[in-house]
Formats: structure tokens, C-alpha cells, sequence
């Protein structure tokens, strides 16, 4: 168990900063408040220790809640190239995300924050360490402030980490000093990939199908009550397309030319804020 706690008393004798929590194995949370909003059991399980501290105005959560799931082909990859093969059975694990917030509150103070989750283990065994340093950020996903918001929001879009190698392919015309056709592969190690909103056009309709609706992007939640969890979920499936290269085998990877494919990796998600 590990967790930070930075008080600062105001006016009212709450502790007015903010308390990070590091969710290890069971989460604990302290903050201004002496009873915890239900909703935030419903979020992180039933382990959740009630708050201490002396009575005050109360508290409210941010939480993410990470519903992402792995496609299995790209689980099956990652078993070929030598992971362990209970991974395709397990249903715990969860594809590594990054979200990064900003917290406003109502005298106009920020507070920024960066929530990872996921299983951070589930990468290419052939993946640098440059690669998982990146990966080595303690797990968070839950943080607690005094109850003053004005606005949480979303600072910039999710990210998915994409734990496996990825081709992409061009094929140019010959010349006169070539084969028919020279293939060229570029070739983008395990990394974060952010997600992208649909493009549309100036009517709404969507011309370009990439990772987010702009119907299930967030708007800031404003405002909310004391005793609220904003919780942050972003659900769907991290898909990779297969292609055949050069050398016959059948991998992670796109032509440069199948623009539809480009444009939906790594797959297609959804992002819903609510308050409770």
C-alpha cells in the first residue's frame, strides 16, 4: 500500500489540498469528508476504506474506470512471441491507458493529475527498456479533493498503449534501377498511441471513421455536488489490423494505401464522464 497525502488547512479547518491515492492492491482514501459516497464503492469495489478527519464541507472523486479489453489476436501475438499463454484465459487483464485531467476550483486554484491504469506487463518480450520505462508509472486511478470544484476536465484525449510492434507498409512503382516494385516498412515499436476524434464534415457527417465518436467525447463536468464521484470510464476493444509482409508473414501492420485501416488504429473506444 502506498499513499501521498498533502494538507494544507484553510479557513474552514478542512484539509484543503488534495490526497492522491496510489492503488496498489486494495485502495484507501482520506480526505476532508467522515462518510464515503456509495458510488465510489461501486467504482473501486467493496476494499474501500472510510474517510477520516474531522468534519468538514465533505469531499468529491475522481475516478477512472478502465473497461478497455484486448482483442484476442493481438493476445495471440503476443503469446507467439513468447508471453504466457494463460494471458488469452485471463480476465482480469486490461489494456494500459493515460488520461491527464485538470482540476478547477471554485477560488480559481488548478490542480493537473495523470491517471494510469491497466497491466502494465502485458508487452512485447522483444520490447526495449527505453519502451517500459514508459511504462513504469505507479497505478492510479482515483484521486480526492476537498469540495470546492468548479470543473474537472480532460486535458487531452486518451491514450492506449499499443504493446506490440506495428508495420506499415509502402510499396513504390518501380524504376529502372529497382525490381517492379520496392517495398519500404516502417516499423513503430510497443508505444502510447492517443486517440482520435471522427472527422466530419461542416454538416456533422462523419468522413473519416478513426477511434472516438464526437457523441461519446467528454464534456467538463461542472460543478458537481459535494459528496460526488466523477467518474471518467473509457471502454472498447484495442484491435490492430494483420498484414501480409514482404517476407510472407502474417503481422501486426497496414499498407500505407488502406487509409480506413490507418485511420481506425488501434481500435475503436468510447469515453463517458458521469456524476453520482
Amino acid at each position: 500500500m502506498r499513499q501521498t497525502v498533502r494538507r494544507v488547512r484553510n479557513g474552514d479547518g478542512c484539509r484543503r489540498s488534495v490526497g492522491v491515492v496510489a492503488v496498489l492492491l486494495t485502495p484507501w482514501i482520506i480526505s476532508c469528508g467522515n462518510t464515503l459516497n456509495p458510488a465510489f464503492l461501486d467504482v473501486l469495489g467493496p476494499g474501500i476504506a472510510q474517510p477520516v478527519g474531522p468534519g468538514s464541507s465533505g469531499h468529491v472523486v475522481v475516478a477512472l474506470r478502465n473497461d478497455t479489453v484486448f482483442d484476442e489476436r493481438v493476445l495471440q501475438r503476443l503469446v507467439d512471441e513468447g508471453l504466457d499463454p494463460a494471458l488469452l484465459d485471463d480476465p482480469t487483464i486490461r489494456p494500459r491507458v493515460r488520461m491527464q485531467f485538470r482540476i478547477t476550483f471554485g477560488n480559481g486554484d488548478v490542480t493537473q493529475i495523470q491517471f494510469d491504469d491497466g497491466s502494465a506487463q502485458i508487452v512485447d518480450p522483444m520490447a526495449s527498456s527505453a519502451v517500459l520505462t514508459d511504462l513504469d508509472r505507479t497505478e492510479l486511478n482515483n484521486f480526492v479533493v476537498q469540495c470546492d470544484v468548479a470543473r474537472v476536465e480532460l486535458v487531452t484525449l486518451p491514450e492506449v498503449f499499443v504493446p506490440i510492434f506495428f508495420e506499415t507498409t509502402r510499396i513504390d512503382p518501380d524504376d529502372e534501377n529497382t525490381p517492379p516494385f520496392r517495398v519500404r516498412v516502417q516499423i513503430d515499436p510497443p508505444q502510447f498511441v492517443r486517440l482520435q476524434r471522427d472527422d466530419v464534415d461542416q454538416f456533422g457527417t462523419i468522413i473519416n471513421l478513426r477511434n472516438l465518436d464526437i457523441r461519446d467525447t467528454p464534456a467538463p463536468a461542472d460543478s458537481p455536488n459535494c459528496g460526488s464521484v466523477v467518474t471518467i470510464t473509457l471502454s472498447g476493444t484495442l484491435t490492430l489490423p494483420f498484414e501480409v509482409n514482404a517476407f510472407g508473414q502474417d503481422v501486426p501492420g497496414v499498407l500505407d494505401t488502406d487509409t480506413v485501416r490507418l485511420n481506425a488504429f488501434p481500435g475503436r473506444f468510447r469515453v463517458n464522464v458521469g456524476i453520482r
